[in-house]
């Protein structure tokens, strides 16, 4: 009877070995599915695109890799991930002057839609390529395909003031563009619900010290209104079909 008991105990025993994971035939050898990293789709203000079988009305949040405002920055979005057991993932940058990828970010997490490049060594009219590498939890990783776009520097708005309440008759919005050289700019007009009341885009023959438009009539708005409004610039590159960009800071002011 001992010995009877002391044989199903080893069975037990090794029952528990075989089930314990070690093994590594029982370890998940599958990398996530290929990430897709999210194009320059074009900009606040153009007409709608189809992407992925979906019709989008473009805005900043929606539009692909781009500049941002708060700085020389760029913008790096992805979809949504098809697996649900990744656990992080690693940005990689590179550049016809940085033609090796660098890795930018690490263990960035899964969770994340985007990745915003503060680098400071980010160079105006650089085209510059991203690509990510993504993780599960067991340590596989799958490379994403590459997204690039390239930066002008910034307009600045002139009036008016931040913050200022004006007339709504004879207001001009001005704007300089010292040092961006571009060859067009785009003026977009929101209300306080963040709703775009106007877009013009104005393209550049000959450069002046300030620009400027009438403030447009017939808008939506009255009098105590905030309006926000800021100033993209835009320059073709001879070789690259997408524009190169920039966007101003934004200024609000009130209407009397």
């Amino acid at each position: 009877m001992k010995i009877l008991m002391f044989i199903l105990i080893c069975i037990m025993v090794l029952g528990l070995f075989s089930c314990s994971g070690d093994d590594p035939l029982d370890q998940d050898t599958d990398p996530p599915a290929r990430p897709m990293l999210r194009p320059h789709l074009g900009d606040t203000g153009d007409p709608p695109v189809v992407w992925n079988y979906q019709t989008i009305e473009l805005n900043d949040s929606n539009n692909g890799i781009d500049a941002v405002q708060d700085g020389n920055f760029i913008r790096i979005p992805w979809e949504p991930f098809i697996d649900t057991d990744v656990s992080h993932l690693n940005v990689f940058r590179f550049s016809e002057f940085e033609p090796t990828p660098v890795l930018v970010a690490g263990n960035v997490p899964a969770s994340s839609r985007s990745y915003l490049d503060q680098s400071n060594t980010l160079v105006e009219r650089v085209w510059y390529s991203y690509f990510i590498h993504l993780y599960d939890g067991s340590g596989n990783y799958s490379v994403s395909d590459t997204v690039s776009y390239a930066f002008l520097y910034k307009c600045n708005l002139e009036h008016p003031d931040e913050g200022s309440t004006v007339s709504q008759v004879n207001l001009k919005l001005q704007w300089t563009d010292y040092g961006v050289n571009a060859s067009s700019f785009r003026v977009l007009i929101w209300n306080e619900l963040d709703e775009l009341l106007y877009t013009e885009t104005i393209n550049v023959h000959v450069p002046v010290d300030v620009y400027e438009i009438p403030f447009p009539n017939g808008l939506p708005v009255a009098s105590g209104d905030l309006i926000r409004w800021r100033v993209d610039a835009f320059d073709q590159d001879a070789d690259i079909e997408i524009l190169m960009g920039s966007e101003s800071q934004e200024r609000t002011f009130y209407l009397e």
